[in-house]
């Protein structure tokens, strides 16, 4: 019984995966970004019964508990544009039942490559950023590159923050994974690129690390140059670790 359940939970992801697909598909043409919203499962099991999406532009933003003295410009417009699938019990066959059309203008031809649910980065582009930042590319550099590659950036598939976030995700994958050496690794790097880069790393008896410390060939430059350290801040913490961050904060002539 649990084989036939997993492979009918398997059918049904792989209906969603394409009925998700197809209806954004369907957005890019038209120019608008889809939310997946609610949906519900048959009793007892993970299988679909009915799937919503939704615009993104649904719904109002809540007036909150009192006015804010910046707000973010108001991007909803209460659209009830939606798709509404039911399913069979085996979440194999999917059809539609409810279908609603915008109450907005809709993004420009110019526009579409800059809306949420229609950007990816494939296998291919996040290999060759991640070989770029490796060889210590900067991330809008092998976004520019990767952009000149499909002759514009609207052929890229994705943005500048999108690549940006692929960098940093790797980044935190790696210290995750490696802590202690990845840190010292990451020292070692500034270091050959700043020949008056210092840092300076405590361990205990275990080799485990208790402190560390860095400090760039600028702000040794600015300190000799405008004097004395003003504050030596040690309000900030680390959750993972519990270890105290303390920021040395000086000036110079700005």
């Amino acid at each position: 019984m649990s084989d036939v359940g997993a492979t009918s939970t398997q059918g049904s992801d792989i209906a969603e995966a394409e009925t998700y697909a197809m209806y954004c598909q369907y957005a890019h043409s038209t120019s608008f970004i889809v939310l997946k919203q609610h949906l519900a499962y048959w009793t007892h099991t993970r299988i679909i019964k009915w799937r919503e999406y939704n615009c993104a532009k649904a719904g109002l933003r809540s007036a909150g508990p009192s006015p804010k003295k910046y707000r973010k410009l108001e991007t909803r417009t209460d659209c009830l544009a939606c798709i509404y699938f039911t399913a069979d019990e085996d979440g194999r066959n999917w059809k539609v039942t409810k279908f609603e059309e915008h109450n907005h203008a809709l993004a420009t031809e110019k526009e579409q490559h800059l809306l949420r649910s229609h950007r990816s980065i494939s296998n291919m582009q996040g290999s060759l950023i991640k070989n770029l930042t490796d060889a210590r590319v900067k991330s809008i550099h092998a976004y520019n590159f990767l952009s000149n590659e499909v002759g514009a950036i609207a052929n890229a598939g994705f943005s500048k923050s999108d690549a940006y976030n692929l960098v940093q995700r790797e980044k935190k994958t790696l210290i995750e994974s490696g802590d202690f050496l990845s840190l010292l690794k990451i020292l070692q790097e500034k270091q050959l690129e700043d020949n008056i880069f210092s840092y300076d790393v405590r361990t205990d008896e275990l080799n485990r690390l208790t402190s560390f410390f860095w400090i760039d060939g600028h702000n040794k430059i600015d300190y000799d140059c405008y004097g004395d350290v003003i504050i030596f801040d040690t309000t900030y913490r680390l959750n993972k670790y519990n270890m105290a961050s303390a920021s040395f904060i000086a000036v110079n002539n700005h």
